[in-house]
C-alpha cells in the first residue's frame, strides 16, 4: 500500500515503528499440538478423532488454510500460521457436524473434513484481511468533504415585480 500522502488521523499504513513498549513481549508458542480433549462429552474417540485432531493433520490444514487465501488473494495476501486454539474450535465443530464416523476410509474422511474446515477458514480469513487492508487505507487518509452547493446561473431570470402589490 503506497500512501505517500497519508493527511489521515493517523498513519498506520507505514511500518510499525515502536515509540515506547506498553506491553512485555511475552513469546507465545504457536505450534500446533495435539487436540486430546476434542471429543470429551460429546463422543468416544474413534481412530479417525485421534487422526482428524493429530498434530500433524492440524498442520496440514494450516498450510491448506495459507495457500488457500494466498490463491483466493492472486498472490497479494500472505498469511501466517492461525492461532490453533481457534483452529481447533472450528476442526471440532466441523467433525461434530460432518464427519461420518465410519471404521473404513479414514484418510478419505479426513480430506472431506480437511476441505471443510479449510474452505471456512479461507472464506473468513480473506474478508478479514480484505476490510484490515481498507480499514487501513480509511484511517490513514482523510475524506474529501464535498464542495459547497452553486447556484446555478440561468440567464438570470427573476420574477417581475407588479405595482399592484
Amino acid at each position: 500500500m503506497n500512501c505517500s500522502s497519508t493527511n489521515g488521523r493517523i498513519n498506520i499504513a507505514g511500518p510499525n515503528m515502536d515509540q515506547f513498549q506498553l506491553y512485555d513481549k511475552i513469546p507465545t508458542n504457536n505450534e500446533s499440538s495435539t487436540f486430546h480433549d476434542a471429543m470429551i462429552g460429546n463422543m468416544t474417540e474413534s481412530n479417525l478423532s485421534r487422526a482428524f485432531f493429530s498434530k500433524e493433520n492440524i498442520q496440514i490444514v494450516q498450510n491448506g488454510v495459507r495457500a488457500g487465501v494466498y490463491k483466493m488473494s492472486n498472490g497479494e495476501y500472505v498469511i501466517d500460521n492461525q492461532n490453533c486454539d481457534t483452529l481447533k474450535v472450528i476442526m471440532r465443530s466441523v467433525f461434530l457436524q460432518s464427519s461420518t464416523n465410519q471404521p473404513n476410509n479414514i484418510m478419505q474422511q479426513i480430506q472431506a473434513l480437511n476441505d471443510l474446515v479449510i474452505e471456512y477458514c479461507v472464506k473468513h480469513i480473506y474478508s478479514e484481511a480484505r476490510s484490515y487492508i481498507i480499514y487501513k487505507k480509511d484511517v490513514s487518509t482523510m475524506y474529501t468533504p464535498i464542495d459547497r452547493p452553486t447556484q446555478p446561473d440561468y440567464d438570470n431570470k427573476t420574477l417581475e415585480l407588479k405595482p399592484w402589490f
